[in-house]
């Protein structure tokens, strides 16, 4: 099957190769799919179970290859389903996991796990507790129990809700940060009567950006029902986040000091003195972004902070941790089916 769509670069024949072998070549498509990928260039390898195709990023060339494979009779299914058959592993879970994950930090995590790094971890607190040196345990134990707050929402976006008073400059934020007009920018107050999402990778992380309908007193006359709706939905939005990025004039003070304090228009009042904790940006020049970026991953993320902690052995599901609590208190668990 593969040797039908894959002409290789040079004469060995693709049914030839060894595990291992790593070569380039281009894709014969059939076109069966939405616009097929006739002369794509990908790279192919034989694994030990298969064969691994690299194709050019975006989601449309890979499902024009699946798409190409399931014509000639290949059966689509997910990488958990691979190990469907077999006891439960770290790396079989890290693999299903690694299918939903959007961003290069909990990506690289998973991989390490995928590598053995939980194994190893579990692995040598067993030891500890075998020697009866359960301080040390209970240390290395404390710390797959500090990272785990991160492993265990690897495939779930951190949700940044940005709010504040209308016509202050919110979607203009959001969309400098997006890189894109995802929200409506208007000089009329009011604009934004919804809570609009976008979601981006900042610092590496995974992040649901939510702009939200200005706030205005309820009994504001320029208010109409529309806009309250709006405002309602925007304070739903506010308690159910991850952080909350206030969002202000320069100059001025949140009516609320929790989140992060955004100055915004800085390009308008360049020498305004910016007060401690907070961050003066411009949507419109770019000052401040940088640093906004990095102030929301350091509340998000406070771990990365810590050495080495989310650069080993991290818990991505609540059963490692359970099977923590086993080693811990010395039960039998066979090493490499720690999730049984």
């Amino acid at each position: 099957m593969v040797a039908t769509l894959f002409q290789p670069r040079g004469s060995a024949a693709v049914n030839g190769w060894g595990e291992g072998r790593i070569g380039v070549g281009r894709w014969r498509g059939l076109g069966s799919g939405a616009g097929g990928v006739a002369a794509e260039e990908v790279l192919l390898v034989r694994g030990a179970r298969g064969w691994e195709v690299q194709c050019h990023g975006g989601a449309a060339a890979a499902a024009a290859i699946l798409d190409d494979l399931v014509h000639l009779g290949a059966e689509c299914r997910p990488a958990g389903a691979w190990d469907a058959d077999e006891s439960p592993t770290v790396a079989a879970e890290a693999i299903a996991l690694l299918a939903d994950v959007d961003a290069p930090r909990p990506a690289r995590i998973l991989c390490r796990q995928l590598a053995g790094q939980l194994d190893g971890e579990f692995r040598g607190i067993a030891t500890l507790v075998s020697r009866g040196d359960d301080a040390a345990a209970r240390l290395r134990a404390d710390r797959l129990r500090r990272a785990a707050r991160v492993g265990l929402r690897l495939t779930e976006p951190w949700r940044v809700v940005v709010t504040g008073p209308v016509n202050v400059g919110k979607s203009s934020l959001v969309n400098a940060l997006a890189g894109h007009a995802r929200s409506l920018v208007s000089p009329q107050p009011g604009t934004t009567r919804d809570v609009i999402e976008t979601r981006l990778v900042l610092g590496g992380w995974s992040v649901v950006l939510v702009d939200t309908a200005g706030l205005r007193e309820a009994a504001d006359p320029a208010s109409g029902a529309t806009e309250r709706a709006g405002i309602v939905r925007a304070l739903a939005a506010t308690e159910a986040a991850d952080l909350v990025v206030r969002v202000v004039e320069s100059g001025e003070s949140p009516s609320k000091p929790d989140g992060l304090v955004v100055w915004s228009k800085a390009d308008l009042q360049p020498q305004q003195p910016v007060p401690v904790g907070v961050l003066a940006t411009s949507s419109r020049t770019g000052v401040g972004l940088e640093s906004l970026v990095a102030a929301v991953i350091a509340r998000l993320v406070p771990e990365v902070e810590e050495p080495g902690l989310l650069d080993g052995a991290v818990p991505f599901l609540p059963r490692h941790l359970d099977v923590l609590d086993q080693v811990l208190g010395g039960e039998p668990v066979e090493i490499g089916r720690w999730l049984q």
